[in-house]
């Protein structure tokens, strides 16, 4: 894993000897700051935040820019291209370590925990032969990232069940192609959650969820340049409108109306959306469970030693 590591830190070096970095706050006349934020497609929370005003309560106004992955992410921060990136916790330390300018500024999602309902999968067709984790040995496993969060999380579960990784071929694939590859038969499995499902809910079939044995991981954070954080207010601002769309989100009485406007976003019924499992919901950062994660990192020799996250993680956006 670690050449497909390095090869993504230098195509980020590479992005960064030709762009400068992000600058601050750039505020309109009425005082409102346009900010972009890269998502994979259709966040709950950003759907949210954005239909019902949130962020424009904050004073911000969101552009929504496309990012494929982690990676992606923080090369569009560092570039200038966004202000804000959504990247997994992995991803975020790893970039961290190896020395780019960057600082986590908030929390989104982390994983569901039992006895909460299992909110990602190991996904095979229903009609697959693949029972379990030993039938995984010499298959195809899509991931949206090499190295990213959901390999990491899914060789980590191999091997506990007695599967070296190295036998695995992952493959890298947007997430929305993700579960046609396995129907088609391109790779055998695929790692994501159920809310990405889509309409094919009926089409495969779980082996596990493999962040269900894992203590808390965050799923989703958002980094952005040091540069832009002491530029101004916007991204503690950022992190203050998350926090208030979780509270929304999670009392029950906006539940319906989340995943009717999630199904506008997805073009997915909102019954449908509403019968998936969802990860939980967490915008402040937890420095133990951060640390939790070097570590783990160090564990499966990502990194060779545990980074100190004090100048990485904004003050504001602790818990």
């Amino acid at each position: 894993m670690n050449n497909r590591r390095l090869g993504a830190t230098a195509a980020i070096s590479a992005l960064l000897l030709v762009t400068a970095c992000g600058g601050g706050d750039d505020a309109s006349a009425d005082g409102t700051t346009k900010v972009s934020v890269t998502t994979f497609g259709c966040e709950i929370w950003n759907t949210w935040a954005t239909g019902k005003g949130i962020y424009a309560k904050h004073g911000l106004e969101v552009e929504l820019v496309r990012s494929g992955g982690g990676s992606a992410a923080v090369a569009a921060v560092l570039s200038g291209a966004a202000d804000f990136g959504y990247v997994n916790g992995y991803t975020a330390i790893n970039a961290y370590n190896t020395g780019f300018p960057i600082q986590m500024v908030s929390g989104a999602n982390v994983n569901a925990l039992p006895p909460a309902a299992p909110a990602q999968g190991v996904f095979v067709g229903k009609d697959s032969p693949i029972t379990a984790p030993a039938d995984l040995a010499g298959k195809k496993i899509a991931v949206n990232e090499a190295n990213g969060i959901n390999q990491i999380v899914t060789a980590s579960w191999l091997k506990a069940n007695g599967v070296e990784p190295e036998s695995v071929s992952f493959v890298a694939l947007p997430f929305a192609e993700q579960i046609p590859a396995v129907l088609g038969g391109r790779v055998d499995a695929a790692q994501l959650g159920y809310s990405l499902l889509g309409d094919h809910n009926d089409s495969v079939r779980s082996l596990a969820d493999p962040f269900a044995s894992s203590e808390k991981v965050y799923i989703a954070t958002y980094v952005a340049s040091k540069t832009f954080v002491a530029g101004g207010d916007a991204a503690e601002r950022f992190h203050e409108a998350l926090k208030e769309t979780t509270e929304q989100l999670e009392d029950p009485a906006n539940t319906a109306e989340s995943f009717q406007l999630l199904s506008e976003c997805q073009k997915v019924p909102a019954e449908t959306l509403a019968a998936q499992p969802q990860n939980a919901l967490e915008p402040s950062l937890d420095m133990a469970s951060l640390d939790r994660m070097s570590q783990q990192m160090v564990d499966l020799k990502l990194i060779q030693e545990k980074p100190d996250l004090g100048p990485f993680v904004a003050e504001f956006a602790r818990s």
